[in-house]
């Protein structure tokens, strides 16, 4: 275990000195504040962040990517870089080790189910294998696959464990002493967009068909077979993708997404509402939707783009059947970021944001 001592920030440091304190309401969002991070390697890149209580914050990602120019302009070699996970514990960056990735390899999503219950997701460069492992209170240990993997998906919650290969969905049912994933479905030929599991009979796979037409498809899960849902895409063409869903019930989904089909791109909001998945206004000013996620009393956050406002991430908040637009603060000393992931932390409803910014390395960023 390895520890980074960095400075921390004096919002931060009341919610961390308060404990688990009641969650702060909508209006308290926001006013985001740059946490400084450890070093990292040049060519580095942080994918995600998730939260399982103030002192088990986590971010993931890759650094040291060099790359060896040829001869010829536009020739040359690749040496990948090494993965980078790690936990901001009580004004600190800890790093730990990852058991079974020894060598390059980067990690694209970490779940948070519990302060030492993270699974991460991401691959190992060098054996051009999928790496799946599980935080063990000192180190990470890998996870054996299901035989045959060549890619995963990873969504670890209070659902349960669930992974995704590029054929079939299984589940966790194993232990510390045992490595077992137990099948629950082959999916739909369909390009996976996202996905998004709520229970056994309640899951999600949306993107386009493999037809000529590409049409938008969702298709659900119930328990027994895989169903086609109606798609409303209201004038949505090929320029768009779902970026991210997520779901509240068997009548109730969110998905989020960016339609690059117009100019300048828009943000896109889908429902699904029991019948049928269809467009949802959005608050004005973004230009692209990369996460959506639960908050802690029912609601929900959305993260994007603000074409508006370009130094500062843009942020939705959804509560009462209404989304809204939520002030955030700016990046200081850079005039964009791009954010793409979000997290909130249980108990105090802390937001964690990073993404990429117009100068410099990636960005870290809350507002508790």
């Amino acid at each position: 275990m390895k520890l980074w001592r960095v400075p921390l920030a004096a919002a931060t440091a009341a919610v961390l000195a308060a404990g688990l304190a009641a969650p702060a309401s909508a209006a308290t969002r926001g006013d985001f504040k740059r946490v400084s991070l450890p070093f990292f390697w040049p060519s580095n890149t942080l994918r995600d962040v998730d939260a399982a209580s103030p002192d088990s914050v986590w971010i993931t990602g890759s650094q040291g990517e060099i790359t060896v120019p040829g001869p010829i302009p536009g020739t040359g070699s690749t040496i990948p870089g090494n993965p980078v996970v790690r936990r901001w514990q009580n004004g600190d960056w800890v790093e730990y080790d990852l058991l079974g990735l020894p060598g390059h390899g980067g990690i694209n999503d970490v779940d948070a189910v519990g302060p030492e219950d993270v699974w991460i997701n991401g691959s190992d460069y060098d054996s051009k294998k999928p790496y799946v492992a599980h935080f063990g209170g000192s180190a990470f240990n890998q996870v054996t696959l299901p035989p045959g993997t060549t890619a995963t998906t990873l969504q670890a919650d209070a659902s349960g464990v669930w992974l995704s290969t590029l054929t079939d969905l299984y589940r966790w049912t194993g232990d510390i002493w045992t490595d077992r994933w137990t099948h629950v479905a082959a999916f739909p030929e369909i390009d996976l967009d996202t996905s998004y599991v709520r229970a056994d009979d309640d899951m999600w796979r949306l993107s386009r068909s493999t037809g000529t037409d590409r049409s938008l498809v969702a298709q659900h899960w119930d328990g027994q077979s895989w169903k086609n849902a109606p798609v409303h895409a209201d004038g949505l063409g090929t320029g768009f993708g779902f970026a991210d869903m997520v779901a509240l019930s068997p009548t109730d989904a969110w998905a989020v997404g960016t339609d690059y089909g117009t100019s300048p791109a828009a943000a896109v909001l889908m429902h699904w509402d029991g019948t049928a998945w269809t467009k949802a206004a959005v608050p004005a000013g973004l230009n692209a939707l990369t996460r959506i996620i639960k908050g802690v009393d029912g609601d929900l956050w959305a993260l994007g783009h603000a074409l508006d406002e370009p130094a500062k991430p843009g942020l939705l908040h959804y509560s009462g059947g209404t989304w809204s637009r939520v002030p955030t603060s700016a990046v200081p000393n850079r005039s964009n970021i791009y954010a793409t992931a979000l997290a909130v932390v249980p108990g105090t409803g802390a937001l964690w944001t990073l993404g990429t910014v117009n100068i410099g390395g990636p960005v870290v960023l809350t507002d508790g």
